[in-house]
């Protein structure tokens, strides 16, 4: 098969050319150089995901309309057959990285309404403030529709509360990735859930080891965390 890059090129000349769009203008929606658009068309700079996702929007198609139809990888019993070869560990690697694309599915933000309007499905509300958490039924999510650029997420939620002011405002609709302790960094924004209770918060690490989650709004007092809480990380907030 041709070079992807090559490829995907191809299908951005064909999709603006079927809509009578000049490279000018498409370098002037992408807020790119006529030169840019050329170079994404002949193959010759690969278009990041970023750069797709905004075609896709300018082109009201799904972005898997710039990739080549994918050809039959068998029958289910042949994905069986390969799994109970595998031993215990390298299974469960195998079922949670297919969970995973399951929920990178579910809310996938390809699901465009036109340009810049999209589906999201919300699992519910976390509070900035109390610990307050209102779970969604995971079978039936909160389908809404939001404007603007909407990143690649496991779930999304809304928050409650005016804790994590100016950054985040009450009712504002967040995304999140999972994750737990072993994977979060020094200072992202975090939901946690300690003793039940469930916050949005930014992760403090302190040289000792200690843990706080610190509220941004300064009428909020900060969050010690100790050995005998129950304290674990369910999700960093994608800024």
């Amino acid at each position: 098969m041709e070079n992807l890059a090559a490829y995907v090129g191809s299908r951005i000349r064909n999709l603006r050319e079927s809509r009578n769009m000049t490279p000018e203008k498409l370098a002037e929606k992408l807020g790119v150089s006529r030169v840019a658009v050329n170079r994404y068309e002949t193959g010759a700079r690969k278009a990041n995901q970023d750069v797709l996702f905004e075609l896709a929007n300018i082109f009201h198609v799904s972005i898997n309309d710039f990739f080549p139809k994918t050809t039959s990888i068998g029958n289910a019993q042949d994905l069986v057959d390969i799994y109970e070869q595998l031993l215990p560990d390298r299974q469960k690697a195998v079922y949670n990285y297919t969970t995973n694309q399951l929920d990178k599915q579910k809310n996938a933000y390809s699901s465009m309404l036109g340009e810049d309007r999209h589906i999201v499905y919300l699992y519910g509300a976390v509070s900035a403030g109390t610990g307050e958490y209102i779970p969604q039924d995971e079978s039936k999510p909160e389908k809404i529709i939001v404007e603007g650029k909407v990143p690649d997420h496991d779930f999304a939620v809304r928050v409650n509360g005016d804790s994590m002011e100016p950054l985040f405002t009450d009712q504002q609709i967040i995304y999140v990735n999972k994750a737990d302790k072993s994977e979060v960094r020094n200072h992202q924004f975090v939901i946690a859930e300690l003793n039940g209770e469930f916050f949005i918060k930014k992760l403090q690490i302190d040289g000792d080891g200690s843990i706080k989650l610190i509220s941004l709004n300064k009428k909020y007092s900060d969050i010690q965390i100790h050995d005998y809480d129950d304290f674990v990380i369910r999700g960093i907030v994608i800024i």
